[in-house]
């Protein structure tokens, strides 16, 4: 007796597996659920555009995405660019090789802008790096001093007299006359000083010795920007820190703003000396061959924020699921969002991959972890934006992301097909395909097993559950299998059903033969 029941409890329990497995066949006709993957141990290789967008090391050794803080592009004014962006020191222009460095490379988190920064250790008397100028170059001198302007960023570990930023010490020869040139940038009482020796000569042709000091304190650990720019038609010379006016001269007869500017001439070419006694990081050192113009204020604030205020966006590629009518089911993204940041993930679907553009299909904004609704097509693209604090001082992460998504599968034949067979006709009839989207049937004919050949094969009958074929021949045997479409025209074809047969005769009015 405990058998029996025992047996009749497996039977039951039978039955409900069997009812959840067919449930979960009829679910899996319907569609297919997939995963698309970004990121992470697959790299992004299938991004298609980004903007202001660079790869870091991320989690688990693998790359990830955050803004760049990258400076502008080198151009034709562009004399000298130094960026410390990477591990052997170069300077990026080609106007200058780097003749000695003892600088150690920093990563991006601790550079101002960009990928790295330098390094300098305090060295007595002996500089850290130093460049030789081509013959084109600006400190290759040899000529009349034009426009320029010299700009970096510093963050020294101690603010000491005697720390040398810049130098570049040359000569001067004309007719009988011999001139020692400097160009340097110091600090002295916590403060930048530049000094200009025998660069301009008065109206005698006698050297000066002018110098410009800053107002505001250096700060030990702290990031300030430094520039001096020259204009060639005023006679201006100034020096700005962190974008505000600290010393102007102007380099005149007048002393004042005129077109009687004081002649000038650069001497032999000689090396540009870089961090002599100085312990600290340095970054973005540029020269440049124009006047740089007073920035407004906006201008200014930007020269604080690593990162841009407009943030950065990607896009994958195009990605084809498929099969038409395929649905987005929800977003999952690893990403770092630091206080103030944040990324806005996008996508938009389409059934051609055919006239996209900016604005077509629509970007509709989807939340990770979040069901996406009402949202379907065969191609899928992928788009985030990402977003810096206030302050553009931080960056979110992102490591990676997947779209679960689910396919929509080619449709299920009838289960059941039915042949009668009459005068030059059979008559087909079918239970419908289990698939909730189908748009009709396709009747597959032939006289041969399995190859369905015959004139006007196959037929498109729309969306039915019986139909008759004429103008058959009495006597011959024909072989018929329907198919499910579920997109306008019959595209979208599934398999076809088990096969049936019929024989048409003048006699037979009725036969039957199906399964």
């Amino acid at each position: 007796m405990q058998i029996m029941c025992k047996f009749k409890l497996n039977l039951r329990k039978s039955s409900v597996v069997s009812l959840v497995f067919f449930n979960l066949l009829l679910i899996s006709a319907f569609s297919e659920e997939a995963v698309l993957n970004f990121g992470g141990k697959l790299g992004w290789n299938n991004l298609v555009y980004s903007r202001n967008i660079e790869q870091r090391n991320g989690k688990f050794g693998f790359q990830s995405l955050g803004l760049t803080s990258a400076s502008h592009n080198i151009t034709e004014t562009t004399d000298m660019y130094l960026s410390f962006d990477f591990k052997d020191t170069i300077e990026e222009t080609g106007n200058y090789t780097v003749a000695n460095s003892s600088i150690i490379h920093l990563g991006a988190e601790k550079a101002k802008i960009g990928e790295g920064a330098a390094l300098f250790h305090y060295n007595s008397n002996n500089e850290s790096l130093a460049l030789k100028p081509s013959k084109t170059s600006f400190f290759a001198g040899a000529k009349i001093l034009k426009s320029f302007t010299i700009e970096f960023w510093l963050c020294p570990q101690t603010t000491e007299s005697g720390s040398t930023i810049l130098r570049w010490w040359t000569s001067l020869v004309e007719g009988r006359k011999t001139m020692y040139q400097n160009i340097a940038a110091s600090i002295f009482n916590n403060k930048l000083e530049w000094s200009f020796l025998n660069i301009w000569q008065d109206k005698n042709n006698k050297g000066l010795d002018v110098r410009l000091s800053g107002k505001s304190n250096i700060i030990p650990e702290i990031w300030s920007h430094h520039l001096i720019t020259y204009d060639e038609t005023t006679g201006l010379l100034e020096y700005r820190m962190n974008g505000k006016s600290e010393a102007i001269v102007y380099m005149t007869e007048t002393g004042r703003e005129s077109n009687q500017v004081l002649y000038s001439a650069l001497g032999t070419s000689s090396d540009v000396l870089i961090g002599l006694n100085y312990s600290g990081l340095m970054d973005e050192l540029k020269v440049k061959n124009f006047f740089s113009q007073f920035g407004m204020p906006w201008e200014i604030s930007s020269l604080f924020e690593k990162y841009p205020q407009d943030g950065g966006r990607i896009e994958t590629n195009i990605i084809d699921t498929g099969g038409n009518k395929s649905q987005p089911l929800v977003l999952k993204a690893l990403y770092d969002k630091p206080e103030q940041t944040d990324a806005e993930f996008f996508i938009r679907a389409a059934d051609s991959p055919f006239n996209w553009n900016g604005s077509y299909p629509e970007w509709k904004s989807i939340r990770p972890n979040e069901k996406i609704k009402n949202i379907s097509g065969r191609f899928f693209q992928i788009a985030c934006n990402i977003y810096p604090d206030a302050e553009g001082l931080k960056s979110p992460l992102i490591h990676s992301f997947s779209l679960e998504y689910e396919k929509d599968n080619l449709p299920l034949p009838p289960s059941k097909l039915i042949a009668r067979a009459g005068d030059s006709s059979v008559e087909l009839s079918w239970s419908p395909s289990i698939d909730t989207d189908v748009k009709g049937y396709l009747i597959y004919f032939g006289n041969k097993k399995g190859e369905y050949f015959s004139e006007g094969s196959p037929i498109d009958v729309g969306n039915v559950i019986n139909y008759k074929i004429e103008n058959l021949k009495n006597g011959k045997i024909y072989f018929f299998a329907i198919a499910a479409y579920d997109e306008e025209n019959g595209e979208h074809a599934g398999e076809t059903s088990k096969e049936v047969w019929a024989r048409p005769l003048q006699s037979k009015k009725e036969g039957k033969n199906g399964e």
